[in-house]
């Protein structure tokens, strides 16, 4: 059973949300959330990630966190019935950690079905399950861990804007929908463009309008 894992990184692909990370010669291929991907340096870096392995009949898979809060998050959530490991991976990628914990703890419903692959049934499902079990997460500042920054692109290369459109269609937003959101979302920002604030503020004014 894979736990963790330290290495350097080898593959950080936001289109399929997941990173190679060598450890001592071998590639570990990680799915990862896009938080997590956020977090995660670029190629040759140093990089550590909390692992969940999810053994199946067929295969073995590891899920990455970038802090041990997100996985335990993912745990949750994976024990919800018809809840698999790639749904709560897209849930994780709704919201910040401590918003979602925030929302299935206040029993808001419509909040998660705004996120894409949730429906009705589904939320609920959530909510019935995990609302008492989310309140120790919340307790113990689930957004704490130190958490790598990525570097800062020149804004004319805009390389964060195409990785922030990988994430949002992975995430299961139409690309049309993303690229309006994610104009709005660089107008708005001065400076360097960063992946966590662009996809962050793209899913703002996703969440406010239609899939």
């Amino acid at each position: 059973m894979i736990g963790w894992l330290s290495g350097k990184v080898v593959v950080r692909d936001a289109t399929t949300g997941e990173v190679v990370v060598d450890v001592g010669g071998v590639g570990y291929q990680v799915s990862v959330s896009w938080q997590t991907m956020a977090a995660v340096p670029e190629v040759g870096e140093p990089c550590e990630l909390w692992v969940h392995t999810h053994v199946r009949a067929e295969a073995l898979a590891l899920f990455g966190f970038a802090t041990k809060a997100e996985r335990t998050m993912f745990r949750l959530l994976t024990s919800v019935p018809q809840v698999g490991p790639k749904n709560a991976i897209g849930v994780l990628g709704g919201f910040p950690l401590a918003e979602l914990l925030t929302a299935i703890a206040d029993g808001e419903r419509k909040t998660l079905e705004r996120i894409p692959g949730v429906g009705k049934r589904t939320a609920e499902r959530i909510l019935l399950d995990l609302k008492e079990k989310v309140e120790p997460l919340r307790m113990v500042s689930p957004v704490s861990g130190k958490q790598p920054k990525p570097p800062e692109p020149e804004r004319d290369e805009d390389p964060a804007v195409t990785e922030a459109r990988a994430v949002l269609v992975n995430l299961g937003w139409k690309a049309k929908a993303v690229d309006a959101a994610l104009d709005k979302t660089v107008a708005s920002i001065e400076g360097a463009l960063e992946l966590e604030p662009l996809v962050r503020g793209a899913l703002t004014k996703l969440m406010g309008g239609g899939r």
